[in-house]
Parts: structure tokens; sequence; C-alpha cells
């Protein structure tokens, strides 16, 4: 809320297609399509540092102060949520690390941002990796491996066949 107040105050948007476009969204939603709990944690503890990564880089961005404190304060927000997530899934490796590890390794394969089904998602995108907010790299770099490494992914032990080979395909893939 106060970051879309922030736009229209400013008029750093046009507040009418902010509004179309946050109702188009609201009114499609979002639906993920997890197949159970174990996915679900996993793509948040994921989408949540993207997200607080994303924000706190487009307030750099902005060259604005204000704008840039607003954007610390939602990216620190996000950051509680990530850790919240996190943690949770780190509890599951624990119990069930056979399971979280299919989990993790399916949505880091099939990671994409809730926008994505926004207008114009693909050339926003663009546009923001261009402009250096967040790209691939970053995404590499600064979100998959800090959890990856927090979870000691590659380190676990006593997996089944199938969390093995899902790890394989990991590592592949990174």
């Amino acid at each position: 809320i106060v970051l879309r107040d922030y736009l229209v105050v400013t008029r750093n948007f046009d507040p009418t297609l902010l509004e179309r476009g946050r109702m188009a969204q609201l009114q499609k939603g979002y639906d993920h399509d997890t197949p159970d709990t174990l996915h679900g944690l996993a793509y948040v503890a994921f989408q949540e540092l993207a997200t607080r990564i994303a924000h706190r880089n487009t307030g750099r961005y902005s060259s604005d102060p204000v704008a840039d404190r607003i954007m610390v304060r939602i990216a620190a927000d996000e950051n509680l949520h990530m850790v919240f997530y996190r943690d949770i899934l780190g509890a599951a490796l624990k119990v069930q690390p056979s399971a979280a590890v299919r989990a993790i390794v399916d949505e880091v394969l099939a990671f994409e941002m809730p926008g994505a089904g926004i207008p114009g998602f693909i050339r926003k995108a663009a546009q923001i990796a261009k402009a250096g907010i967040y790209d691939l790299r970053v995404h590499h770099d600064e979100v998959i491996m800090p959890i990856l490494r927090h979870w000691r992914i590659f380190e676990l032990e006593g997996l089944d066949a199938a969390a093995e080979d899902a790890r394989r395909r990991l590592a592949e893939h990174l």
C-alpha cells in the first residue's frame, strides 16, 4: 500500500494504469499449483528471497531516497518471510530428507515469480534485467545458491534413489 501510494502521489506511474494492472492481477490470482506442502514451502523460500533482492535493488536503482527507504522496509519484511519458510523447510529436511530434496529440486528447476502472469511480464523482466535489478545471475548467485548452501543440500546423506537423482539434476542445472 505504501509503495502504491508513493507511486500515485509522486506521479511516477500513471495511477489509472497502475490500478488497472493491480486489479487485473488480483482478479486473475496466482495459483502455483504445488502438489504438496513441501513443494509450496520450497517455492516460497526462494520466491521471498527473490522478491527481497528485487525490491532492495529497485530502491537503489531509483536514486530517490524516499523510494529507497520504502523499498528497504519492504525488503526487510520479505526477508522475514524467507527466513520463516527456509527454516520450516530446513526442519522438513531433517524429518523427510528425500521428499524435501525432491520438492526443492522441482521448485528450482521450474521457478517463476508470481508476476509472470502480468501482461507484458517478459518485456518488463527484460527491462529489469537490463537495469541490473534482477537477472539470472542474481537469481543463481543471490537466491538459489545461498539457500541451498544453508540447507547443505549437496552434503545430505541417506537420500533415496529418486532424491539422489533429483540432486544430480540440480547440480547439472546449476
